[in-house]
C-alpha cells in the first residue's frame, strides 16, 4: 500500500505526484490540503479587502465595468463604501474566497464523478474531491506570492490585477486595462493554476486507467466550455 500520511502525499505532490495518486485513490484524505487553501486564500483576500483604499477601489471597478451610471452616481457609491470600516470588507472577502473555493472544488469533484457514473470506473465522489484539493494545492505558492507582494509593495493603491506576481499578465507585463473581459481572465490566470491543471490530467489518468489524450479531453472540457461562453457573452455586448 502507498503511504497515505499528510507528509508523504503533501511531499509527493510535488515531486512524485504518481506515488501521491495512488496513495489518494486507496485512501482518499483533506483535511490538510483543505485547511492550507482556505486559510492561504482567505488570507489574501481579507489582507487585499482590508487594506486597499476601497474609494480607489471601488471607482476604478465603475470605471471599467459595464455599469451605466453618471459621474455623481459614482461619486456617491464610492463614498458610501469609503465609511464602511476596512475589516468589514476584508471578513467578506474572506468568506467569500473560502466559499468560492470549496465550490469550485466540489463543483469539479462532482463532474468527474458524473463521468465515473457514465463510464463506471468505479471511483467515487470521495477520491474525485481528494485528488482536486491535492492537485490544488501548488496555488499555495501563488499565495504566498500575493502576500509577499502586498509586503513589498503599498496594496492601497493595488488593483486586483496586479496582486498576483505570477499572473501571465504581470509576468509579461501587459496592461489589462481595456482588454475584453475573456482575455483579461485568461492573463489572470497564473502558472501555478497551469500546474493545477496538469496535475488533474495525471491524476484523472492515474485513477481511471483511461489514455492521456481522453483523461486531458475530460479534464479541459469544462475549461474550454467556460471560455467558449465568455467570448460568446462578451461578443454579444459589443
Amino acid at each position: 500500500m502507498a503511504d497515505s500520511s499528510y507528509a508523504a502525499l503533501a511531499t509527493n505532490i510535488f515531486t512524485a505526484p504518481r506515488e501521491a495518486f495512488v496513495a489518494l485513490r486507496e485512501q482518499p484524505r483533506v483535511l490538510l490540503p483543505v485547511l492550507v487553501l482556505l486559510i492561504g486564500f482567505s488570507t489574501v483576500s481579507f489582507y487585499f479587502l482590508s487594506h486597499v483604499d476601497m474609494g480607489f477601489f471601488l471607482d476604478n471597478e465603475l470605471r471599467s465595468g459595464s455599469a451605466n451610471i453618471t459621474d455623481a452616481q459614482r461619486e456617491q457609491a464610492v463614498a458610501a463604501a469609503a465609511k464602511i470600516p476596512p475589516l468589514v470588507y476584508g471578513a467578506i472577502g474572506a468568506v467569500g474566497a473560502i466559499f468560492s473555493r470549496l465550490l469550485v472544488i466540489f463543483l469539479i469533484a462532482a463532474y468527474y464523478t458524473i463521468v465515473s457514473s457514465a463510464t463506471h470506473d468505479g471511483v467515487k465522489l470521495k477520491q474525485w474531491f481528494a485528488l482536486a484539493c491535492w492537485c490544488t494545492l501548488p496555488q499555495v505558492l501563488g499565495v504566498v506570492a500575493q502576500i509577499v507582494n502586498m509586503l513589498v509593495n503599498d496594496p492601497r493603491f493595488m488593483l486586483p490585477d496586479s496582486i498576483n506576481p505570477l499572473a501571465f499578465g504581470n509576468l509579461l507585463s501587459i496592461d489589462r486595462a481595456g482588454t475584453p473581459t475573456v482575455q483579461r481572465i485568461l492573463l489572470g490566470i497564473d502558472v501555478t493554476a497551469v500546474w493545477t491543471v496538469v496535475l488533474l490530467v495525471l491524476g484523472y489518468q492515474s485513477f481511471t486507467k483511461k489514455p492521456y489524450a481522453t483523461s486531458a479531453a475530460i479534464v479541459l472540457a469544462p475549461i474550454a466550455l467556460i471560455v467558449a461562453i465568455g467570448t460568446l457573452i462578451a461578443m454579444l455586448r459589443q
